[in-house]
């Protein structure tokens, strides 16, 4: 697994590679010429002791824009569409891209992932983009855990990347033994520090209502604990398990006011807050089931993603394609009713 990031990726994009990705691009004229004009002849104007002085602008999406996703999108979308070779894979969210290479040796494995880091350093150099060294690391999964430590060969140019046991990836800490303990361990502090800020508003008889400490726990406190859950918690352990129980154990307390020695399954039913391993699990299964396609068995239970409903496709018809008569009814008898979408199905 190979983390890149890339250095001020929305300041430093360059306008000529976006007009020339909504060339590559086959859409109505109107949207292109509108896009290529805003892009074109900008400038930089500020006043100086001398008088107004202004340059061309070249590279460089305003912050906050709505169309800054899109453009970026647009560029990165030529190196995700790369055809890569077997056992390499490119994610990407935004700017921060991530390699995950599956080969049957360490040699292969290296060959593969500098062959990989080569094209997309192709691609970085054709935008003038530029990746920061000293936040990019790789990290070795291997099952043989009692193997001989892999060191270097791992190059960006003539660059070697960092190791590292323990890889931040959108918030996740994945370490090389693909448990989540380290990240559980980081985010165990953050419920603490949530709780002492709710024992400073909210005592045993005073300060928020039962309901408002509740509905703060839920979307507050959980949101935080569970985060990403739904893709660590398929192989939760004991440990673990004991872990998030103890984190819900003292909001369970300050909600419903119970003494210390109360035990926690009784706040839970009182309640009705399911324990945090079970909604992980659960929140675990219905991502696997339900997005990504797969069958899974919970708790002895099968789930077959073929039974389950899956969302309808979105409409694909673009707004010029709309009629005047098919957007604006006449009144009366003869009235034009508005038309209704249909999917691929024809439903």
């Amino acid at each position: 697994m190979i983390t890149l990031d890339i250095k001020g990726a929305f300041d430093h994009l360059q306008y000529t590679s976006i007009k020339n990705s909504l060339d590559n691009l086959k859409y109505h004229s109107n949207t292109h010429y509108t896009l290529i004009d805003i892009l074109s002849n900008r400038k930089v104007a500020i006043n100086t002791s001398q008088g107004p002085a202004t340059w061309n602008q070249q590279q460089g999406c305003p912050q906050g824009s709505c169309t800054r996703p899109a453009f970026w999108n647009l560029v990165a979308d030529e190196v995700l569409q790369q055809d890569w070779p077997q056992g390499v894979h490119l994610q990407a969210f935004v700017d921060d891209f991530v390699f995950l290479v599956n080969a049957g040796s360490k040699q292969e494995v290296k060959n593969l992932a500098n062959k990989a880091l080569q094209t997309f350093k192709t691609w970085t150099d054709k935008h003038k983009l530029e990746i920061s060294l000293d936040k990019t690391y790789y990290l070795h999964i291997n099952k043989n855990r009692s193997g001989p430590i892999w060191y270097s060969g791992i190059k960006w140019g003539q660059n070697n990347i960092k190791r590292a046991s323990v890889i931040k990836y959108l918030g996740v800490l994945i370490d090389d033994k693909l448990n989540f303990a380290a990240h559980l361990s980081a985010i165990k502090n953050k419920p603490l520090i949530l709780h002492l800020g709710l024992k400073n508003v909210a005592g045993t008889s005073w300060g928020l209502s039962k309901n408002i400490r509740r509905q703060l726990y839920l979307t507050v406190v959980e949101k935080v604990i569970l985060y990403a859950s739904a893709a660590r918690a398929l192989n939760i352990t004991a440990r673990q398990q004991k872990l998030l129980s103890s984190i819900q154990r003292k909001f369970l307390l300050s909600i419903t006011g119970a003494y210390n020695t109360t035990p926690t399954a009784a706040p839970q039913v009182i309640e009705g807050l399911m324990p945090l391993h079970i909604k992980a699990k659960m929140q675990s299964t219905l991502v696997r089931v339900g997005r990504l396609g797969r069958n899974y068995d919970y708790e002895g239970i099968h789930f077959d993603h073929e039974s389950h409903e899956q969302p309808s496709p979105p409409s694909t018809i673009h707004p010029a394609l709309f009629s005047l008569e098919d957007r604006i009814t006449h009144g009366g008898q003869n009235a034009v009713p508005y038309p209704r979408t249909r999917d691929q199905t024809g439903h």
